[in-house]
């Protein structure tokens, strides 16, 4: 991202394998779903988003289904903010976040742009991730939580990106916000008994010189 201005954005999607992170992705960028996809295979979708001032440019890393712990961590490090996203219809997919989140906390502090998805919603009679579950780990993970279902629609897929969005553009004006108090404190003026001081010792030494 920009130093000065927000121009730029990169959002990491991760989970399990099979909960939907590219279809997740293809369906913001398209508008379409597709179900069948190569799980293995890692790709970063990028759309420019328009505003008033400039153009956004965001950049979306869909991630491969096997992944390590240094991966996961590498992933972390080029994010700027990121969507963790498991089945509704099987609960092993939300306690692997778990991992992922102490990683995504050891890299990023617990204060980073962060959202959990539940993924097929439409599937009420296989679902295993039940309310009191789910809200669980939004507490647990400290983030807002959303239920989704991308096959359905849309709607959902957008609420999720305009939320980390958010995240992400605040999470930059504090960071420039810090910045800037840091500048101005490395620039304020020094007090008068630092200025007597520094006066008192340079005399001193000019007097040292005069001896010799």
């Amino acid at each position: 991202m920009s130093q000065k201005r927000f121009t730029g954005a990169r959002t990491v999607l991760l989970g399990a394998s099979g909960v939907g992170k590219t279809a997740f992705a293809v369906r913001y960028i398209t508008k379409r779903f597709i179900g069948d996809y190569d799980r293995d295979k890692e790709m970063v979708y990028t759309r420019q988003l328009p505003t008033p001032r400039d153009e956004i440019t965001l950049d979306i890393l869909d991630t491969g289904a096997r992944l390590t712990s240094e991966t996961i961590e590498k992933h972390t490090k080029w994010g700027d903010g990121y969507i963790l996203i498991y089945s509704l219809t099987d609960r092993a997919s939300l306690i692997y976040l778990s991992e992922v989140k102490d990683i995504i906390t050891k890299v990023k502090g617990r204060d980073c742009p962060l959202t959990l998805v539940g993924n097929k919603s439409d599937l009420i009679s296989a679902r295993e991730v039940n309310d009191e579950e789910s809200c669980d780990f939004g507490q647990k993970f400290d983030c807002p939580k959303f239920e989704i279902s991308v096959a359905e629609t849309s709607q959902g897929v957008l609420e999720v990106m305009d939320e980390i969005m958010c995240q992400i553009k605040r999470d930059f004006v504090n960071n420039l916000n810090t910045s800037n108090q840091l500048a101005i404190a490395d620039n304020k003026p020094r007090s008068k008994l630092y200025s007597m001081k520094k006066a008192f010792k340079k005399r001193i030494n000019r007097s040292h010189s005069d001896t010799y």
